[in-house]
């Protein structure tokens, strides 16, 4: 799943709930029920995954950014749901990039195991969700 998908549906979370403290484990627990459906796989040749993951993670810290600068009254809550909706993540580039393991850990095997649908074809799953996502922080933005 692509991190503006994860980091948007935190955002709404994070939009919805208003507490930091909320959010974070509601936006942690989010990208796990992300990762069940089908989705896109970062399967590319190299310089094509630096390229995707690189616009990935800077669109995720403007989406982050400018939500929160929306909504500053609750910006503590759209931030932390931003993040933590990536974590899981941040924590497996940690495993398989730095460490270069594939941990038999139960959260980094479950991690892997609910991902059973990772394919290019699941970009077009994505795109419809990422479209649903801006919606939707739209719309929790203009109804505060």
């Amino acid at each position: 799943m692509i991190a503006l998908n994860h980091v948007l549906t935190g955002t709404a979370i994070g939009l919805t709930v208003k507490k930091p403290e909320l959010a974070a484990p509601l936006a942690f627990l989010s990208h796990f029920l992300l990762d069940v459906t089908p989705h896109f796989s970062y399967e590319w040749p190299r310089v094509k995954f630096i390229t995707i993951w690189m616009i990935d993670a800077i669109a995720s810290a403007l989406a982050i950014t400018l939500i929160s600068l929306a909504a500053p009254e609750i910006a503590w809550s759209v931030i932390v749901g931003g993040i933590f909706a990536e974590l899981p993540d941040v924590i497996w580039i940690h495993e398989r990039l730095i460490l270069k393991t594939q941990s038999k850990n139960w959260f980094f095997v479950f991690h892997r195991v609910i991902q059973w649908s990772q394919t290019r074809r699941g970009l077009w799953y994505e795109m419809g969700y990422l479209a649903l996502l801006i919606a939707l922080n739209v719309s929790l933005l203009f109804s505060r």
